[in-house]
């Protein structure tokens, strides 16, 4: 007999003073214990990626017809009120800095409910920008995740979650994955003087809901906060946060950028741009990110800890060899997800976003989905990956050996 959402949460709930207890012991039942609506999206999640990446290997080709996406993430806005330096947008050498039109162009609320009206069952969502909770409509896609029983990850600086206290009160879908990159002095002096302690009453306040949202931290390691990651993970704890995601700053090397270019130019014809915001060096002290993480690795924790290098050791190929894939050698989230900008765009990958395969606003999901572009574009990689490929956290992210939900 399958369980609806509500008959498996009253179960969870008729179980929990005798098995609760456990939560202390293991990330997987404090992650049932507190959220066990979204414990049960991320299994049936982890089974449809199993499957979906059994059904990708089985295929020749990326002729195939790709069945609809399981996860869909939208570019709300490009608008940020910080200027983080290593932002790809607005950072120091961000790409939209240099070119800011349509800056201020937002999703359309047409676009989001032609979206909606397509999704397949336990689809979900990442809502990121630019800044997404300065999109003008968030409180009303709030309510447009509950009233679908929908779930998605809103990836923010975290700096505006007091405004939607009202509205995550009782709503279980909308899930946070806040930025923060150090403790007070290394993360201020990167995004900004105060922001560290408004993010962190921000997340306080959430956690004194009745009912909280899941809410995990991004911590950017960089050569200026890399000597503060364990006492960072420590603080995040007490905080009371859900996940931590260790994530080693992307760049990209000039002789990346070179080997891309010629790439793009060569199978494509397009002459890209956006890699030149992740183009600078990155000096960090690897013995210093070995010992914090192997120190990280063996205490015992109440929650997950994750990163996109499984191994301390692979520091070493990560930075000294820019352009090696560790682990994957096909990007996956091609045959999973699809990526939409503030304007409709559809483009395979929002951290690289020179090439586009057609737009929601004019034409079917479907359509865009499975176009000839697309086809082509998924054959090309099958074959061979962008020279950019290993800098992008969705080769990691999408990874068909994860073992974590």
């Amino acid at each position: 007999m399958q369980l609806t959402c509500d008959q498996f949460v009253n179960n969870i709930k008729k179980m929990k003073k005798y098995y609760f207890p456990m939560a202390i012991f293991t990330p997987a039942l404090q992650l049932l214990a507190h959220h066990p609506r979204y414990f049960k999206h991320l299994l049936i999640k982890k089974i449809q990626f199993r499957q979906r990446y059994r059904w990708m290997y089985r295929q020749s080709s990326g002729h195939a017809v790709v069945p609809a996406p399981l996860v869909y993430k939208l570019i709300l806005t490009w608008k940020c009120n910080l200027s983080c330096r290593m932002c790809m947008l607005w950072g120091n050498s961000g790409w939209k800095k240099k070119n800011p039109a349509g800056m201020n162009e937002e999703m359309s609320w047409q676009v989001i409910e032609r979206v909606f009206r397509q999704l397949p069952y336990n689809a979900s969502f990442v809502l990121s920008g630019g800044e997404p909770l300065l999109y003008s409509q968030m409180e009303q896609l709030l309510s447009l995740l509950q009233k679908h029983k929908t779930f998605a990850t809103i990836c923010t600086n975290g700096t505006r979650l007091h405004a939607l206290s009202k509205a995550l009160d009782g709503n279980p879908y909308p899930t946070f994955l806040v930025s923060l990159d150090g403790l007070e002095p290394e993360n201020d002096a990167i995004r900004g003087k105060g922001v560290f302690a408004r993010v962190v009453q921000s997340i306080q306040d959430l956690k004194a809901l009745k009912r909280p949202p899941y809410l995990g931290i991004q911590f950017t390691v960089r050569p200026d906060n890399v000597h503060v990651m364990r006492r960072f993970c420590k603080e995040m704890v007490k905080l009371g946060v859900d996940w931590i995601l260790l994530n080693p700053t992307w760049f990209v090397s000039e002789k990346q950028a070179c080997s891309y270019e010629r790439f793009m130019q060569d199978r494509f014809n397009i002459m890209p741009k956006t890699h030149l915001g992740y183009l600078a060096p990155f000096p960090i002290d690897k013995e210093t990110f070995i010992a914090e993480y192997e120190k990280i690795r063996r205490d015992r924790w109440p929650i997950q800890i994750s990163c996109y290098l499984k191994d301390p050791e692979s520091i070493y190929p990560f930075i000294d060899d820019p352009q090696k894939l560790i682990g994957n050698d096909v990007c996956a989230k091609q045959w999973l997800r699809i990526d939409i900008l503030p304007d409709g765009t559809v483009t395979p990958c929002v951290q690289f976003p020179d090439m586009t395969f057609g737009n929601v606003t004019s034409e079917t999901l479907p359509d865009v989905w499975n176009s000839p572009a697309y086809q082509r574009f998924r054959s090309v990689i099958r074959r061979e990956p962008l020279p950019v490929c290993s800098k992008c956290n969705n080769i990691y992210l999408y990874d068909a050996n994860r073992k974590y939900l």
